[in-house]
């Protein structure tokens, strides 16, 4: 326990950049503008960033000596906005020139026109983030969520730990009916990131999973969701019970909220209550049988694991930029 830490603030110098007044605030206004972008700060091991997303795909990492990195596609189109912008923080005209070409080439497609999980995610992130209001019922803290390690074994020996459990289950359920679950499927990796932490009024702590649920998706992500779900509710009942987990929660929250990545008027609880897990769903395809499943995979889990496996979890189809039970 002592080895793991999970904490994404931002130093202070690196946060005012953001802030009014500073070299890249003209980036979270150019956000605000472009409905299909979204912004998000974070810090790990390697260090502190502030990244541009179009749906799944990061554009351009901002570091704290001012370098710009992205991928290689993207530096194909516009090499002279990345490297080192030292003093020169603003290049909103050559990301200007960057979008344009993105948004017009087909390849990128895949990222956010095809209105896929990328797609939807975004609207997910800006609805609860830079678009919230006072009235949000909760606000994503977080996304691509890790707890962190200081030591790369017991990070191992901490995920095999968890992992072991729901890898069993995933060659039971395959021995069970591997036409219906999925064949071999001890061999489908389970990741080690959660998509979104949220904080909600009440002071609880949501873990959400993000599907895609539309028309022609691989809906096996659904319906084998209870394992994904459960490993990152398992992790966060052993971490959350660090004393500074709450702090850094409220932290990062009063950062984004300073900085305008969160509405600054939403008022937060006093204090952190419980951890509940979140399934979301976009554009579920409710003639899919992928719902039918995911209920007989909670029920086999619930026998094996106990009734109280999940017993809180809430799950939502987000469709038409609203969420509705499912």
């Amino acid at each position: 326990m002592a080895d793991m830490y999970y904490d994404r603030v931002l130093s202070p110098n690196f946060a005012k950049k953001l802030e009014i007044g500073g070299e890249l605030r003209w980036l979270l206004d150019f956000v605000r503008k472009n409905p299909d972008l979204d912004i998000f700060i974070g810090k790990n091991k390697s260090g502190e960033v502030i990244s541009l997303y179009r749906g799944l795909s990061r554009i351009i990492r901002i570091s704290p000596n001012e370098e710009i990195d992205g991928a290689e596609a993207y530096k194909k189109i516009h090499r002279s906005l990345y490297g080192n912008k030292k003093g020169k923080l603003n290049f909103e005209k050559e990301l200007e020139v960057l979008l344009s070409e993105v948004r017009e080439t087909d390849k990128f497609d895949r990222y956010y026109k095809n209105e896929k999980e990328g797609y939807y995610q975004n609207k997910l992130l800006r609805k609860y983030g830079i678009d919230s209001d006072t009235n949000s019922e909760f606000v994503i803290i977080d996304r691509e969520v890790v707890i962190g390690h200081k030591n790369r074994d017991k990070k191992e020996e901490f995920f095999r730990k968890f992992k072991k459990r729901y890898k069993d289950m995933q060659s039971h359920l395959s021995e069970i009916n591997s036409i219906k679950y999925g064949e071999n499927l001890n061999k489908k990796s389970i990741g080690d990131e959660l998509d979104f932490l949220a904080l909600d009024k009440e002071g609880n702590i949501l873990l959400i999973e993000f599907k895609h649920g539309g028309k022609g998706c691989n809906t096996s992500g659904i319906y084998l969701s209870p394992l994904q779900i459960g490993l990152y509710y398992d992790i966060f009942t052993e971490y959350h019970r660090k004393p500074d987990f709450e702090n850094t929660i409220f932290q990062m929250l009063k950062q984004k909220q300073e900085i305008g990545l969160i509405n600054p008027d939403w008022q937060p609880p006093t204090a952190i209550k419980e951890l509940i897990p979140i399934l979301v769903i976009s554009e579920f395809n409710y003639k899919s049988s992928a719902k039918e499943k995911y209920k007989e995979i909670m029920k086999i889990c619930r026998k094996i694991f106990g009734e109280d496996f999940l017993s809180n979890i809430r799950t939502y189809n987000f469709s038409n930029s609203q969420l509705k039970p499912w």
